[in-house]
């Protein structure tokens, strides 16, 4: 029997026998509440009739209608009176009571109920006592009825998952003879085309990758080197070396959904007259041009933190910011630097007309929406032509900064003080859909009963105000007090400053040593930039974790593949690819073809690899495909 097939049999019988457990536990508790609920009817309304008999008339022949009137009214099998010596008055017994659930229902699940009893008083004296008790039966179709549904639910979920698993197994086996031929090609320094798998055994994955495993290393800082070579191919424009539309798209939608994103700039500068000059000058020219006018923006995005720049569009060109800066200086900035660009050229032909638009972006802000209306703008825009740079700035509202930073202090000074800090979950998932870890990113309450803000939020506050040692500490404890009480898989973000403070794993050791917790839950993940910008740092950080047997790993890489080879000694647990590598990655074969080289490096080297900002099932197959182990994103929920 082949492979697929056994844990096709495997699963179905799990599923089964998994929910054959539920139905029973479950309809175990279904019959526990409704035996209560029938106990609580028997006793109200036992007191509901000897409180109405009380007020009542002893008159035999009312009292007899009185209860014939409530036996039909109501689900009943039996309604006595019996005076105070227990002798029977009067009484009303359901002899044509059936139910529909079969008779071997009724004795494996037996509905016993105590009939409720309530006294009657006449004056001050005891008339008599009223005994009710109710139709199971009536529970007893109720339940079977509920059982039969469930039965038949469990069993086409199980048939549904039985044939749906035969599929997703084909198609994340397809992958595996294609990785063992590649490993082997690279473990002999040649690079080739994966190509249409066709086994299905895991034993020569095992050995093969193993083979790998001794021999890759050797070639890992080569191989990163050339991916980067890939990616700088595939996702930059030629004629200017910046990004091209889809890849500054992607990172900057993915930037703005990032936890950690909470202010920043969106900056487009328009060559209003670029096709004049290129039929002007001709398609070289105008490229040497361009390749001035981009050498100019990156000589300032090379030098300040958190700028990238892309080409949008034939005469646009897009920077954005993720550090909260003043928006119209940082345009300035540019336009100082491409009118001196463009002097120092001494061109002979028509120079430049600019136009500029800038905007501040927010957390959750929609890319789509940012760049249609600030390209709506500068339609709009009339350039003055004894003006060669023009900018238009969108926003209308200045704050003081100094004023901001006095009230953030208070307010979040106030929010550790009380320890108003808890944590998110979002689920991390295998591709076969099981919990690798939990991601938990910080929520704050500035206020008591106020609403509780995302990272994002405050957290270049924070930064400013030198508090987010304070907040991930903070952050830790909630953690570490979570894990002492469940066994909850938790990953917790860690800014760069907390990553370079040797206090806080301090206190991470103090604290997981008090608590006696499970540390293999607990995993700590540090960006992309913070890794590689103070690498010294990280691989301290790193090692002392490792030693306390916690999880460490690199999120948002996407930037730095090239440096990957550099983790090679660190026995990182694992890295998260950028949104911006898988966004589209089902239409997208270049891209595919990077995270399949990426995939097989890092694997190579022992580490797990995760997708970042998955969106949809499209997205999950393609991969599964190029051999990713884990998802995160909002297309990635746990099954309930």
């Amino acid at each position: 029997m082949s492979l697929i097939h056994q844990i096709r049999i495997a699963l179905f019988l799990v599923i089964i026998a998994t929910a054959g457990g539920s139905l029973i536990f479950s309809t175990l508790d279904s019959k526990q509440y409704l035996e209560e609920e029938l106990q609580k009817k028997n006793l109200d309304n036992a007191n509901v009739l000897a409180l109405a008999m009380s007020q009542m008339e002893k008159d035999a022949t009312m009292i007899d209608l009185f209860i014939s009137a409530q036996f039909d009214a109501g689900h009943y099998r039996y309604i006595g009176l019996f005076d105070p010596n227990g002798k029977l008055i009067t009484e009303r017994v359901n002899p044509n009571s059936s139910t529909i659930a079969p008779d071997w229902f009724t004795r494996c699940v037996p509905i016993n109920v105590t009939p409720g009893f309530s006294n009657i008083q006449t004056g001050w004296t005891q008339y008599g006592t009223v005994h009710v008790e109710s139709d199971v039966n009536f529970t007893y179709d109720r339940l079977w009825h509920a059982v039969k549904n469930m039965l038949i639910w469990v069993l086409s979920i199980s048939l549904i998952a039985y044939i749906a698993c035969g599929q997703l197994l084909r198609r994340i086996l397809k992958p595996l003879d294609d990785v063992i031929g590649q490993a082997q090609a690279i473990g002999e320094r040649r690079f080739i085309n994966i190509q249409e798998p066709k086994t299905t055994e895991f034993k020569a994955v095992v050995r093969e990758m193993n083979q790998l495993s001794t021999r890759v290393k050797e070639n890992l800082n080569k191989e990163s080197e050339r991916l980067d070579e890939l990616r700088l191919r595939i996702n930059y424009d030629d004629a200017t070396g910046l990004m091209n539309h889809d890849y500054f798209m992607n990172t900057v939608d993915s930037k703005l959904h990032q936890e950690s994103f909470g202010e920043g700039a969106l900056i487009i500068i328009r060559i209003c007259n670029l096709a004049e000059i290129d039929r002007d000058i001709g398609y070289h020219q105008t490229n040497l041009m361009l390749k001035k006018i981009s050498g100019a923006i990156t000589s300032i995005s090379s030098h300040q933190e958190g700028l990238i720049a892309g080409r949008i569009s034939g005469r646009d060109i897009a920077i954005f910011c993720d550090q909260p800066k003043d928006e119209f200086v940082l345009a300035q900035h540019f336009k100082e630097n491409l009118l001196d660009a463009m002097t120092l050229a001494h061109t002979e032909h028509q120079a430049p007309l600019f136009a500029c638009v800038v905007t501040k972006t927010k957390f959750t802000d929609e890319s789509q929406h940012l760049f249609k209306a600030l390209d709506f703008i500068l339609e709009l825009s009339h350039l003055n032509n004894a003006q060669n740079f023009r900018i238009v700035n969108a926003n209308s509202i200045v704050a003081t900064k100094h004023q901001y930073l006095n009230e953030w202090k208070t307010l979040l000074g106030n929010a550790i003080t009380h320890h108003r800090v808890k944590l998110e979950h979002y689920p991390v998932l295998t591709i076969h859909g099981e919990l690798i870890h939990y991601e938990s990113p910080v929520r704050l309450q500035l206020e008591e009963n106020n609403k509780w803000l995302s990272a994002g939020e405050f957290i270049d506050w924070a930064i400013q105000l030198d508090l987010i040692q304070s907040i991930d500490t903070l952050a830790l404890e909630t953690a570490i007090g979570l894990l002492a009480q469940h066994n909850l898989p938790i990953c917790l973000n860690i800014s760069e400053s907390t990553m370079r403070d040797p206090t806080y794993l301090k206190t991470a050791e103090r604290l997981i040593q008090q608590q006696g917790i499970n540390t293999d839950l607990l995993s700590f993940e540090v960006p992309e930039t913070a890794a590689f910008n103070h690498l010294n740092e990280f691989k301290t950080f790193t090692r002392q974790l490792k030693m306390l047997g916690c999880r460490v790993g690199v999120e948002h890489v996407s930037l730095r593949i090239s440096r990957l080879g550099e983790l090679h000694d660190l026995g990182l647990d694992y890295v998260k690819f950028d949104a911006s590598l898988i966004r589209g990655i089902d239409i997208n074969e270049s891209h595919k073809s990077l995270l399949r080289g990426l995939c097989l490096i890092v694997h190579s080297i022992g580490i797990y690899t995760i997708a970042e900002g998955v969106n949809t099932e499209a997205e999950i197959a393609a991969l599964t495909e190029v051999g990713m182990d884990g998802l995160t994103g909002p297309g990635i929920r746990m099954d309930e």
